[in-house]
């Protein structure tokens, strides 16, 4: 390594040290720095953490209209009125809701591609009043009427349900109430020297009381419980029996087909008999473009070799990509070519019908013909691509269970990196971490179980506490993705979507063959990107197969039985006061417009 290398590996040992010996000293003490990061990683409201970002004060106005808004009646809902108060705290959710994609998008992909605005048509950067979307029925609107169409749908929906819940005896939950308090304890933190309900009214409109956003936010819990009560009741309506039937009654549309594919962009002129829209394949009878005849000769190529199989099919698309092409290096990643677990309606969407009929093909006894080794190509339905695929076997059920992990990184710095060869590293190189700058990774990954491990000795009598390895993982964890949600990857797919040795500790596959994963279990694992100290969730009661049958009726029964519960209280039932939602409207516009 070079000299600036050696200085930045000993600065960073170091800090690690440093960091080491600051988990040591804490050892023990369990932080409340992290209320996000509860055993069941708390509920979030659709409420306001969505947009974290506390708008400034505006001490002079806090006081105009504050009490009419309180007073004054905006919309009647199954015969009870509410104030301007109550549904500006919903507009305002309303908003944010919708600011928060909006920047989720634009900070994920980068502001300056504008993906915020283009998956959810809202422009930050203007006010809700100076610009239009469309409401249900297709009519063009502005933002800031459709923020309030949302909030009387909302409202009505929380409040009916809300009803409904306390006749049944639902009561608010600890685990609930312990996370509106920490809401509101994160507004009155941030309120300075000014109250909690002054704060809220700049942030939820005029009027919008601490005591009156607890009854939003308790309203909401208890609603939202007794939906998931009802909806699990639909669920526990369905037994093996009844999923197995479903399942054999269409088994294509549940199975899944893994293999690979390659795309060839089509600069030819298509002929006119093949227009966008028809189904064409390669058995088409006329001639065919030079798109396809590559094609053809790819497919020779990779079944000239004796005993083809992926790997030949993932080298042949190398020496079909030109070694300037800026994704070469790219398609060297096995996930670049893969198709794994791929259901036939998400194929028909991404490739066209014609080639998920080709996966799933079926002889006259309903067996499927596909088998590992073929191959086809087909022209893409705009005339654009020609898709090459190889099925790895026939389309299968998959009896993967999905699994929940949290982890905290202890991430190889980049700059330690040094060249296998011991000589400056470039651009193409393979590189490796530095020795003792991994040693130190390892270390302190040690360090941080370790200190897991003494906390639950000395305070759960040797229980396993998820809570607090989730505020480990928010306090130390260099994974940025998953840091801020206590480390926490739910619902993993064992289909490679995560890096090897991650998943394979995950589902005991590989070098931890043997082994089977118990909520609670700890341990570490290498990865290229450094060390991972994990702790296992738990798993699904199902396997994938089963949970898309049972979520997919339940999902339409759950939609059958919220038309009924809506239109059991008649069309009439929502009444707006026009006059009080117009001054609603530019009392909320007023706030965002300040804020932005």
């Amino acid at each position: 390594m070079e000299k600036k290398e050696k200085d930045y590996s000993d600065k960073y040992r170091q800090e690690r040290k440093e960091r080491i010996a600051k988990q040591a000293k804490s050892a023990g003490k369990k932080s409340n720095a992290h209320p996000g990061a509860r055993k069941t990683a708390g509920k979030v409201f659709s409420v306001v953490v969505a947009v974290v970002a506390v708008v400034a004060l505006l001490a002079a106005s806090l006081n105009f209209m504050e009490v009419p808004q309180m007073l004054i009646k905006a919309v009647t809902i199954d015969g009870k009125s509410y104030s301007m108060s109550e549904l500006s705290c919903y507009y305002m959710m309303a908003y944010r809701s919708v600011v928060s994609q909006a920047s989720a998008y634009d900070q994920q992909y980068g502001a300056q591609y504008g993906y915020g605005k283009l998956f959810t048509g809202y422009d930050t950067s203007l006010s809700p009043a100076d610009q239009t979307t469309k409401d249900d029925n297709g009519n063009e609107i502005t933002w800031d009427e459709y923020f309030l169409q949302e909030a009387i749908e909302s409202m009505a929906n929380i409040k009916r349900y809300y009803n409904a819940a306390v006749e049944a005896g639902v009561e608010l939950s600890e685990e609930d109430a312990a996370s509106i308090q920490e809401t509101l304890d994160y507004y009155k933190s941030n309120a300075g020297n000014a109250s909690l309900s002054k704060l809220l009214s700049v942030n939820f409109g005029k009027g919008v009381t601490a005591k009156l956003f607890k009854k939003v936010l308790t309203e909401q819990a208890i609603a939202s419980t007794y939906q998931e009560q009802l909806q699990e009741e639909l669920k526990n309506g369905y037994s093996d029996a009844d999923i197995e039937k479903i399942y054999q009654e269409d088994i294509t549309a549940y199975d899944v087909v893994t293999g690979r594919w390659f795309t060839i962009d089509v600069e030819s002129d298509v002929p006119a008999e093949t227009a966008s829209g028809e189904e064409e394949s390669s058995g088409a009878e006329r001639a065919p473009i030079a798109e396809e005849l590559k094609a053809q000769e790819f497919i020779s190529k990779v079944k000239s070799q004796q005993n083809y199989n992926e790997e030949t099919f993932k080298a042949t698309v190398l020496e079909y990509v030109d070694k300037d092409d800026e994704d070469y290096e790219n398609y060297k990643n096995d996930a670049m070519t893969s198709l794994t677990k791929v259901d036939k309606e998400t194929l028909k969407s991404k490739v066209g019908e014609t080639a998920a009929n080709w996966f799933y093909e079926q002889d006259g006894n309903g067996n499927y013909v596909r088998q590992a080794g073929d191959m086809n190509y087909f022209l893409n339905e705009d005339n654009s691509l020609v898709y090459i695929f190889y099925a790895s076997g026939a389309p299968f059920r998959d009896e993967a269970v999905q699994a929940s992990v949290r982890h905290i990184l202890v991430q190889y710095p980049t700059e330690t990196t040094e060249a296998v060869s011991g000589e400056e590293a470039t651009d193409t190189e393979e590189t490796t971490v530095a020795a003792e700058v991994k040693s130190e990774c390892k270390s302190e990954a040690e360090s941080i179980l370790a200190q897991y491990k003494d906390y639950i000795n000395e305070n759960e009598s040797g229980v396993a506490d998820e809570e607090y390895f989730g505020e480990l993982a928010s306090k130390l964890s260099d994974d940025t993705r998953s840091q801020s949600n206590g480390g926490l990857c739910s619902d993993m797919r064992n289909d490679g979507s995560y890096v090897k040795n991650f998943e394979d500790w995950v589902f005991a596959e590989g070098q931890f063959d043997g082994e089977t994963r118990t909520a609670g279990d700890t341990g570490i694992v290498e990865t290229e990107f450094g060390y991972h100290v994990m702790y296992y969730v738990g798993a699904h009661d199902h396997p994938e197969w089963y949970e898309t049958i049972l979520n997919e009726r339940a999902n339409e029964d759950w939609e059958k039985k919220q038309t009924e519960f809506d239109e059991s209280f008649g069309e009439d039932a929502i009444v707006r006061k026009e006059w009080a939602c117009g001054r609603l409207k530019k009392s909320c516009l007023k706030l965002i417009n300040s804020g932005r």
